[in-house]
């Protein structure tokens, strides 16, 4: 046996977990999937409300006239659908991986070897050196691509009413991402900022979005 980060790791090569840790843990995954489209729609109404509000008003009835405030609903459903997607994975993680296991939590799957005489190994990504840094960096692209799904859908519906504060997003949305594929390289943790970044700019669309729709039934 050996070490990884401080815990003793079992001849596979993973964490020795306790009979506490590979309890499935539910608790986070809601909170997850909607308090971040909450903190969106804040911000979003802090933008409607701190703008432009006429012109908003002006380009909401707009959307409105052609059942647009739906499409704007549509956009917020699929990004809190790709958000549990994302985050519903992490209950299993938990109960195989330890929070501080480092560069071991940036395998999105673990391998095993088949066939006579097989190892009993885990296959998992390379860390060290060059080649752990480029496999991190690939890694944060898959990352982005996971969870851009709503961002792309609803970036020209939002910006009919919201211009320039959907290029500011994008443009935080795309400096998060510099931070977090360049942060990765450096180890595991190093992703953090540009993670916060990231969805914080899309949230802030969504929450946008919400709000169209929210005006369309008159809930706002």
């Amino acid at each position: 046996m050996g070490s990884d980060d401080g815990h003793k790791v079992g001849d596979n090569g993973l964490p020795i977990m306790s009979a506490e840790d590979v309890k499935p843990k539910y608790m986070g995954i809601l909170a997850f999937t909607f308090a971040p489209l909450l903190i969106g729609l804040g911000i979003a109404y802090a933008i409607y409300t701190f703008g432009a509000t006429g012109a908003y008003d002006k380009r909401i009835k707009a959307l409105l006239a052609t059942d647009l405030h739906w499409a704007c609903a549509a956009v917020v459903v699929l990004g809190r659908t790709i958000a549990f997607v994302n985050i519903y994975p992490t209950v299993h993680k938990s109960q195989i991986m330890k929070r501080n296991s480092g560069n071991l939590r940036s395998n999105p799957f673990i391998y095993k070897a088949l066939g006579k005489d097989a190892a009993p190994n885990a296959v998992v990504f390379d860390d060290a050196g060059a080649v752990g840094a480029y496999n991190r960096a690939n890694r944060s692209l898959h990352h982005m691509i996971e969870n851009y799904g709503a961002l792309v859908a609803g970036l020209v519906l939002a910006a009919h009413v919201f211009a320039f504060p959907v290029f500011v997003c994008v443009c935080i949305f795309g400096l998060g991402r510099v931070m977090h594929q360049v942060g990765y390289t450096t180890g595991y943790g190093g992703h953090g900022a540009g993670f916060g970044l990231s969805l914080a700019a899309q949230v802030t669309l969504e929450g946008l979005l919400a709000l169209v729709f929210l005006k369309g039934q008159k809930l706002l």
